[in-house]
């Protein structure tokens, strides 16, 4: 596709967001780079995080609830001894303890016990609402926001490594979950407290911090609407179905789930939510 399809369409972009930059932030550079004002990002990144960012741009950015909802895998590091305002180290401590010598079986055995379904409760600094406020702008005037405790997934833990207090850790994890939140609860449970640190998104998906770039220009790292879609089923439509679609109109079709809606000349026009026997599109792109 050329630049200027992509502005007619919509594009996600695959930033590797470095740290010191909100995920806002690092997304208005990219719309600008490539000429869209319409933008939107899936999945917000700490402003210390780095990592995998997918950027959406212009139409685009009406397929989030589609791309939010694939796991994630993340790499991180837990400093155990601490206890922080904001779980991880770039917050205030609140305390400090005595970190006796763990062995790796240690460090296995509590990971065991966050694998998962989990209940975790949201970190005061985070952008729920708590009484129609942000979590964060209450922690930040001193108070002590009531934040839910959620049931989250995590899979696939691997432990990187294990220095002294500091663990090195991989794992994926549903939509939702907070790493901070998980250095905070492993390092309670380790009775040492524990802070995050070094957090970086990996993947989301399919899609691979490897297909990511630092730069903002970078047109490999440019996706068109149906490869940031790739993690779902397909179907290509003939031009009566095309024409259908284009009217929100439902299709007789035998897929269930999530299905992305591409004329032949791979153009998506639909997302659609399949139960074996109707797609019925859910965002029509098609004549919009």
């Amino acid at each position: 596709m050329t630049i200027d399809t992509h502005r007619m369409t919509g594009a996600a972009y695959l930033l590797d967001k470095s740290a010191g930059i909100s995920s806002r932030m690092a997304a208005s550079k990219v719309a600008k780079q490539w000429g869209y004002r319409k933008f939107g990002h899936a999945g917000t990144l700490d402003p210390d995080a780095t990592g995998l960012l997918v950027v959406l741009l212009g139409k685009a950015t009406r397929l989030s609830r589609f791309i939010l909802s694939f796991r994630k895998t993340y790499s991180f590091g837990i400093q155990l001894g601490i206890r922080t305002d904001t779980d991880d180290t770039g917050g205030a401590v609140l305390e400090k303890r005595e970190v006796p010598l763990f062995e790796r079986k240690d460090i296995l055995k509590v990971i065991h016990n966050f694998t998962g379904t989990i209940r975790q409760k949201v970190p005061d600094y985070s952008a729920v609402k708590v009484n129609g406020e942000r979590a964060y702008s209450l922690a930040r005037k001193g108070l002590k926001p009531s934040t839910p405790v959620k049931e989250v997934y995590t899979e696939n833990w691997k432990l990187e490594e294990l220095i002294e207090s500091r663990i090195l850790l991989s794992v994926t994890v549903s939509s939702g979950t907070y790493v901070r939140a998980l250095a905070r609860d492993i390092g309670n449970e380790l009775g040492t407290g524990g802070a995050a640190f070094d957090i970086r998104r990996t993947s989301i998906g399919t899609l691979n911090i490897e297909e990511a770039s630092m730069k903002i220009d970078s047109a490999g790292s440019l996706l068109n609407m149906p490869e940031v879609l790739r993690d779902y089923n397909r179907e290509v439509l003939d031009e009566p179905q095309c024409r259908i679609v284009s009217h929100g109109g439902n299709l007789k079709g035998h897929q269930a789930g999530i299905v992305a809606l591409l004329d032949k000349d791979d153009n998506l026009l639909a997302v659609a939510e399949g139960d074996g026997n109707i797609l019925k599109p859910l965002c029509v792109f098609a004549g919009a």
